[in-house]
């Protein structure tokens, strides 16, 4: 259970960081494209402010989006390996965040037209960190198991833990 717990918090803080990482790299986009068009570059908070909502969006999502996607990607390919594990992750990731794009464009008063945009967007900017999480979760679990095979210790203890 420890492990179980443990290896999926660390795929939470992994998700968290892609995000955060999107975000700067989202911003110096459009810093580049600010400074090439010669137009404003916001103020010098901008880029913290930016990166800030990134994180705060990534603590929120991790319940909504991140932990079921895995959680239901690793129930279903257990025992079918890593790769089933991830796809399956992000197929329901992907329509958990085009599900949550959709609703949060209606209630914000998005045109129908644009709808499919935000949707498309949200798409792409969550399969990095779904990838990374599942790959982070499913790495530990394996590394929960090999490592008291390999140096002797609990190794019956954790198997059943590790899933």
């Amino acid at each position: 259970m420890v492990v179980g717990v443990v290896r999926h918090l660390v795929g939470m803080v992994a998700a968290c960081l892609v995000l955060v990482a999107e975000a700067v790299v989202g911003y110096l986009g459009l810093l580049a494209y600010a400074v090439a068009t010669g137009s404003g570059v916001g103020g010098p908070l901008a880029g913290p402010m930016f990166v800030l909502i990134a994180a705060v969006l990534g603590v929120v999502l991790i319940p909504l989006l991140f932990l079921p996607a895995v959680a239901v990607g690793e129930a279903v390919g257990r025992h079918r390996g890593t790769g089933r594990v991830v796809a399956l992750s992000v197929l329901v990731a992907v329509v958990l965040a085009a599900g949550y794009a959709v609703a949060a464009a209606i209630a914000s008063g998005v045109s129908a037209g644009h709808v499919p945009l935000v949707a498309g967007i949200a798409v792409l900017l969550i399969v990095a960190p779904v990838v990374l999480y599942a790959l982070t979760a499913r790495g530990l679990g394996w590394v929960a198991r090999w490592v008291p095979r390999r140096w002797g210790g609990t190794a019956v203890a954790l198997s059943a833990e590790t899933g």
